[in-house]
């Protein structure tokens, strides 16, 4: 076997992590070759060199983003992927039951050489960005969003970077977030899944998502019915109603309470719905967040689902 690394060194927790990881492939006697990103190069050509170079299996240290970067080149290698969780939020990781780093490892010394390893299939998912300069695809796997959400997150990028990591530092960007004035957005589903949704709304929201994920962002489930392997997102319309302060804070408080009870669809706000596809026209930009990577003011977002999928190495 041989075993690709690619490495965000961001966080200083990855270079230690990285070294134990070198220590259980030289006790397997493993060949392996590493690849660190950049700013400038944070993904696809680190993981075409490695997979060029022949990897049967690439080891991601780093977070959604690295793997988000990443992931159409090892989808379509189909090559199994191993993620060891060193980012901010780590929400794919999480989801399928690798809460850590020394959890990760484990798996590593577990499975290396291994030829059955327990895996799970996750689409990767198409989002087509336009902007006043012109259009581009991107690619994500658990979560993209417009307006509210992705502002919590340049919020959040604001702190110092020991503070960034979990849910409190997404806690903090949503906090700045809640007053955000509302946008107007034409959703437009070609296969409409929900009987409240015709196809086609005119509405004001403060936030448009699309999950695959049920908990984004801490321990409270969100989206009920998203599954990070399913053929179809959860798609949340935040439709609130208020516009004052202390309104606003009395709606969210309401959202909250009934998220925290597990059951945030019983709020008038918090519409939902299940789809393949979406596009999201906006009378002005607003930020864009893929992954939790924010990718710049978009006045139209078309996402679909994905028909090309990652192997990755779950916890059983």
């Amino acid at each position: 076997m041989k075993v690709g690394i690619l490495i965000n060194p961001k966080h200083g927790h990855t270079m230690r992590a990285y070294s134990e990881l070198v220590e259980i492939i030289r006790r397997s006697h493993t060949r392996y070759r590493s690849a660190t990103t950049t700013k400038q190069w944070p993904g696809v050509e680190q993981a075409s060199k490695l997979l060029d170079w022949g990897a049967d299996l690439i080891v991601i240290l780093g977070g959604d983003g690295t793997l988000r970067v990443s992931a159409p080149v090892l989808a379509s290698a189909n090559v199994p992927v191993l993620i060891i969780p060193t980012g901010t939020a780590n929400v794919l990781s999480k989801h399928i039951g690798i809460r850590s780093a020394g959890y990760a490892l484990k798996l590593a010394d577990m499975h290396l050489g291994s030829r059955s390893m327990p895996v799970c299939h996750v689409p990767v998912n198409e989002a087509d960005c336009f902007t006043s300069t012109g259009s581009r695809r991107e690619h994500f796997v658990s979560l993209a969003g417009i307006g509210g959400d992705a502002i919590a997150i340049s919020e959040n990028a604001r702190l110092p970077a020991a503070l960034r990591l979990g849910v409190l530092g997404y806690a903090y960007g949503a906090s700045r977030a809640l007053f955000t004035p509302l946008i107007k957005a034409r959703l437009k589903d070609p296969h409409p899944a929900s009987p409240q949704f015709e196809g086609t709304t005119v509405t004001e929201v403060w936030s448009v998502m699309a999950a695959k994920t049920s908990r984004p962002a801490g321990p409270i489930p969100v989206f009920d019915h998203a599954e990070v392997g399913a053929g179809k997102f959860e798609f949340l319309a935040v439709e609130l109603r208020s516009t004052q302060p202390g309104d606003r804070l009395v709606e969210w408080a309401q959202i909250g309470w009934a998220s925290v009870n597990c059951r945030p669809a019983s709020h008038p706000s918090m519409h939902y719905w299940r789809g393949t596809e979406l596009s999201i026209r906006l009378e002005a930009p607003a930020p864009v967040q893929l992954d939790g990577d924010l990718i710049g003011d978009c006045r139209r977002l078309d996402l679909r689902a994905g028909t090309t999928a990652l192997t990755i190495i779950t916890a059983n």
